[in-house]
């Protein structure tokens, strides 16, 4: 599992976890779409930025804020009430144990007061998510907001997303946004994701571009004298040194994707130095980074659950000592942290400084810093639409704002308790009562506000301030483009084969076939479609 900035199941993890490669059939009918720069700054909201609480830690680059210090007055950034009165209908998933229902939910009826009328929510587990939602969008019979993670978006969404859901283009679009100032709020680059068919039909929560990285121990670090690699030989070195079977401590976990960076991946789809379209797979980075973690695995640096295809421990392992570097998503840390300080006073983990394999200038190619989308439904009238943009105005509100510690904190007294640095505390009752439900509607801005654990608010500010300097952005990033249905099936089939090389179940060799194997499959098809799409783009 992987776990992002806000603490939850990662909404990139599957796409990070796959090739972006596709499958042809015989005689294939392309009909995925592109949107380019022009036409998406037509339809995408205005960004306003607002502070309602200066940090510590100001961003850098555009990176993410930390603060050290809760802040201790709140200010109401919402005036009246988003809602007159009635109930509202929504889905959201649920990637944690689901809490009372209305009724017997005191931080639901918190809430429900604030906004004025009551939020009847449909929470569905996580696993069982994408298909209730297919099934519901099959049948057009969806509640009035449907908050869909970017993983479960179905192939041709764009062509049929306007039977189920409201064109929200002229409510939203440009300086119409401002009649939802934190909603204005939301960087640029969140809303691409809300547009299907040149228009715009959602509102996002959104997430950091960076959807993993290398985590390590840093308490067992410091006991082992050593420190973080700066190139792919010292980190193959540090993997010798600190591996140690016979003490049930092995030195990496599943790290593929994340040296695949190392190696100056360039993102999945990019043009080489003649200007043809490339996919990662058919990259010397690719290759060169399966030749490197075939090297570990042969070496036995890598934990015997991974290199058996059992990463459901992952979390477990490194927790115990029994592995001391994996990639996960941002949000382990804090996830981590929660659960093994209470236990585990010293217990420490951080992130690796980003490096580039031959030790020069690393790159990290973004993704969308989307995870989900919410959508109204399509027979809602104007003045209904209105209504529920200002509730999902009222769910954007960042720190500093009582909204904020509402949605997350519950009512102070009751639901959390101030503690360390100001920060709040859930106690019993809001750990039984407070799940992200209301907050999976829209979300504000990253910010690093984990008070409680200065010293990760410290570190991960300071890695995302690096991160963002050598942030790449594929040629790709801001186009809405959606893939045609028929090269769908490749990914988890090259994923497989990437596998079989690196746990040396085929000869290493077969690393130079992925690739020829993918353009016969259908990859050049799809470069084709790519192509085209980038040209018509002007990248």
């Amino acid at each position: 599992m992987i776990l992002n900035r806000r603490g939850f199941l990662s909404l990139t993890a599957v796409a990070g976890g796959t090739l972006v490669v596709g499958c042809g059939s015989s005689a294939p009918q392309h009909t995925g779409s592109a949107l380019g720069d022009d036409a998406l700054a037509k339809v995408l909201p205005a960004h306003v930025p607002v502070e309602f609480a200066k940090p510590d830690l100001p961003g850098v680059n555009g990176s993410a804020p930390g603060y050290l210090t809760f802040p201790d007055k709140l200010v109401a950034a919402v005036g009246d009430k988003p809602l007159s009165g009635g109930e509202v209908t929504a889905m959201t998933p649920a990637f944690w144990p689901v809490p009372p229902g209305l009724g017997e939910n005191s931080y639901y009826d918190a809430v429900n007061a604030r906004l004025g009328g009551v939020v009847r929510f449909d929470l569905v587990q996580g696993s069982d998510y994408q298909a209730k939602l297919a099934a519901m969008m099959a049948a057009k019979q969806v509640p009035e907001m449907t908050v869909m993670p970017t993983f479960t978006i179905p192939p041709r969404f764009g062509e049929g997303v306007g039977e189920v859901f409201r064109d929200l283009t002229d409510f939203l679009a440009g300086d119409k946004v401002k009649d939802y100032p934190l909603l204005a709020n939301i960087p640029t680059d969140a809303w691409h994701q809300c547009v299907y068919s040149g228009r715009l039909y959602g509102v996002p929560f959104p997430d950091r571009p960076f959807p993993e990285a290398l985590f390590y121990r840093s308490d067992l670090f410091a006991q082992l004298g050593v420190q973080p690699p700066k190139s792919a030989d010292e980190f193959a070195a540090l993997c010798k040194q600190i591996n140690d079977p016979a003490r049930n401590r092995w030195a990496v976990g599943d790290v593929f994707r994340s040296v695949v960076r190392i190696f100056g991946d360039p993102g999945d789809w990019s043009r080489d130095a003649s200007g043809k379209v490339v996919n990662k797979i058919e990259t010397e980075a690719y290759a060169e980074a399966v030749r490197f973690t075939r090297s570990l695995y042969a070496a036995g640096y890598v934990h015997p659950d991974i290199v058996a295809g059992n990463t459901t421990r992952l979390k477990e392992l490194f927790a115990g000592g029994q592995m001391l570097i994996y990639q996960d998503g941002l949000g382990a840390w804090r996830e981590a942290l929660a659960q093994q300080r209470p236990i585990n006073p010293n217990f420490g983990m951080d992130l690796f400084p980003l490096f580039a394999a031959d030790g020069g200038t690393p790159t990290y190619p973004v993704s969308p810093p989307t995870a989900m989308v919410t959508l109204i439904r399509k027979d809602v009238p104007d003045d209904r639409v209105r209504e529920l943009l200002r509730v999902a105005n009222f769910a954007a509100a960042p720190i500093g704002t009582e909204e904020h510690f509402l949605l997350r904190y519950g009512t102070e007294g009751k639901h959390s308790a101030r503690g360390a640095g100001g920060a709040p505390d859930l106690n019993e009752l809001g750990r039984r009562e407070i799940t992200l439900t209301y907050n999976f509607i829209a979300g504000p801005p990253d910010a690093i506000v984990e008070t409680q654990y200065p010293d990760y608010v410290r570190s991960l500010h300071g890695w995302l301030a690096d991160a963002y300097q050598h942030q790449v952005k594929p040629p790709t990033f801001g186009l809405r483009i959606e893939e045609p249905a028929e090269f769908s099936k490749l990914p988890k089939q090259f994923e497989d084969r990437t596998n079989d090389v690196l746990r040396g179940r085929t000869p290493v060799e077969d690393v130079g076939k992925l690739a020829e194997d993918w353009r016969k499959a259908g990859g050049d098809e799809l470069r084709a479609f790519y192509d085209k799409a980038l040209s018509d783009a002007g990248r």
